[in-house]
């Protein structure tokens, strides 16, 4: 019984612990030029967290693209309550391949620029990690916008559009059958 409590009180405690830390794992679909925005708003203060982005791409090129957060120091100094960001990671969905990551973010607020180049076709994950500092104000957030180079496969022709095309042909047979009759 003393094991099933403990069990409990464990669980309960990991739970409290990921949403403290508010962790996404969501699917961005498949990027193109326009770009995708994703981001994060955290309610409070955490020593750590991995946000991830699953994404695809229709063909070869870059994946690039922006992130905003704020600034330590303003934050310390303000204490207010701030996201820093550490390090973007690209990895393939089961993390068994690393492709790049980025370990240049600025601390002071401004705006951070990444680049992914010479990537395949496929399906890859964004890692975002960093953390959120303490603070007086209610919520602290970051932002991002990913786009890419690649060219997207062009899709398959929609069922209307394949009748419309049927009937034109037939159209045109029955026309080619009624020169010939009366020729």
């Amino acid at each position: 019984m003393k094991s099933v409590i403990r069990k409990g009180y464990l669980g309960a405690a990991l739970a409290l612990a990921s949403f403290g830390a508010s962790a996404i794992d969501a699917n961005l679909g498949m990027l193109t030029s326009a770009g995708t925005s994703f981001g994060n708003t955290f309610y409070s203060a955490t020593p750590g967290f991995t946000d991830y982005y699953t994404f695809s791409i229709g063909g070869t090129g870059t994946v690039s693209g922006t992130t905003t957060d704020g600034s330590l120091l303003n934050a310390m100094l303000s204490f207010d309550k701030d996201v820093v960001l550490t390090s973007l990671v690209l990895t393939n969905t089961t993390y068994s391949k690393l492709y790049d990551y980025d370990l240049n973010i600025p601390l002071d607020g401004s705006i951070n620029t990444f680049s992914f180049n010479g990537l395949n076709a496929g399906t890859y994950k964004l890692s975002v990690m960093g953390f959120v500092t303490p603070g007086d104000n209610a919520s602290a957030s970051y932002a991002g916008t990913i786009r890419t180079t690649a060219s997207v496969a062009s899709p398959a022709p929609e069922p209307a559009d394949l009748a419309l095309t049927m009937m034109g042909l037939a159209g045109v047979g029955v026309l080619l059958r009624r020169s010939r009759k009366a020729a």
